[in-house]
């Protein structure tokens, strides 16, 4: 399940690498160190003793930040310990799934958190240390890539402050342990949110991504504390790790001169500057061309067609029609002409007779 969340989330674009986002103006600036020494001077603080320092991990998951106001974590100086490349810290976010495999093992005391669930890439910061007042406090943030997707899953790195064996990285007030569990903005983001006045979302998914800082999601600044400690030599062990595989970075970090027997002050957060995206001249009209009115074609006037002059057709002269007589006249007629041709052929008879 969680290497497929890995494959869809980077293959997602980047929203600020589309310009769609904004992010403050500069990052933190990340100095890898393995060097205990100088991780634990850097956040030493007045009315404590530190002795036999040792640091447990991989080279490129711990050092020195600087500019961290600018990113907007509310630290400005401190060490960082991470779960994989504290260099991947630096921002802008482009990605819900950075990480950076150590090959390295996880921590016994922090697996002792979460039954169950093996850890990895553990860094382990150790020393000893006495204190004037008996108190013992540091400012700090919790980052991760497991926000907000992990959010309520057995799926999330673990990080812990144990004095003499005791976790006191806790939610202020209480005894519960700050994890990706116990402060968040839901998942999905903005439901079921468990001390969502804690967090800030810097997800790309999920509206986030204003702060120039890798990490998806990470913790308001909270005070590590301890009073009433008794005398003499004490120990502590900042420790954090990967939870169920090698994959989603996550980090704490620690402000630096805050390791003290009193307690520090917090610096004011400023609001992210949001970089200036350049801007747009806006586009020259395009000058229209006036299209005149059509001119209407004139239609060439047709005269009226001349009549043609039709020839005089003269009167057809009346043919004379002959009348047929009756049927009674003709046999009249032929009757009579019967008699004479009869009364020639007796005369001609007679007359040939006379001759005779």
């Amino acid at each position: 399940m969680k290497s497929l969340k890995s494959f869809l989330k980077t293959g997602a674009f980047s929203l600020l690498g589309l310009g769609l986002v904004t992010a403050p103006a500069q990052a933190v600036n990340i100095t890898t160190s393995s060097d205990p020494n100088v991780l634990v001077n850097n956040i030493l603080g007045s009315g404590i003793t530190i002795s036999h320092a040792n640091y447990k991990g991989a080279s490129i998951a711990s050092g020195i930040f600087t500019n961290g106001l600018s990113s907007g974590i509310g630290i400005e100086n401190g060490i960082i310990l991470t779960t994989g490349n504290a260099k991947l810290a630096v921002g802008p976010n482009t990605s819900e799934s950075a990480s950076s495999n150590n090959q390295l093992s996880g921590d016994a005391d922090l697996s002792a958190l979460i039954s169950g669930v093996k850890t990895y890439d553990a860094s382990v910061l150790e020393f000893e240390f006495t204190s004037t007042t008996g108190n013992l406090f540091f400012n700090y943030v919790f980052a991760s890539e497991e926000y907000n997707e992990y959010v309520n899953s057995r799926y999330n790195d673990i990080f812990g402050f144990f004095l003499d064996g005791q976790n006191i990285a806790l939610i202020p007030g209480t005894n519960i342990p700050v994890s990706i569990n116990t402060v968040n903005g839901g998942n999905p983001f903005g439901k079921n949110a468990t001390n969502p006045q804690l967090f800030n979302n810097n997800s790309l998914n999920d509206g986030g991504a204003i702060y120039n800082l890798q990490y998806d999601g990470f913790t308001n600044v909270l005070s590590a504390q301890f009073l009433g400690l008794s005398e003499g030599v004490h120990r502590l062990k900042i420790a954090i790790a990967d939870v169920g595989d090698y994959r989603y970075d996550s980090a704490v970090f620690i402000q630096t001169g805050t390791f003290s027997s009193v307690q520090p002050p917090k610096e004011e957060v400023p609001e992210p500057t949001p970089v200036t995206q350049p801007e747009l001249p806006e586009p020259a009209p395009v000058p229209q061309i006036e299209v005149p009115e059509p001119t209407p074609v004139t239609q060439p006037e047709v005269p009226e067609p001349t009549p043609i002059p039709q020839p005089e057709v003269p009167e057809p002269t009346p043919v004379a029609i002959h009348k047929v007589p009756e049927p009674t006249t003709v046999l009249g007629l032929l009757a009579s002409a019967a008699f004479a041709v009869t009364s020639l052929r007796k005369r001609a008879s007679a007359t040939t007779k006379t001759l005779n």
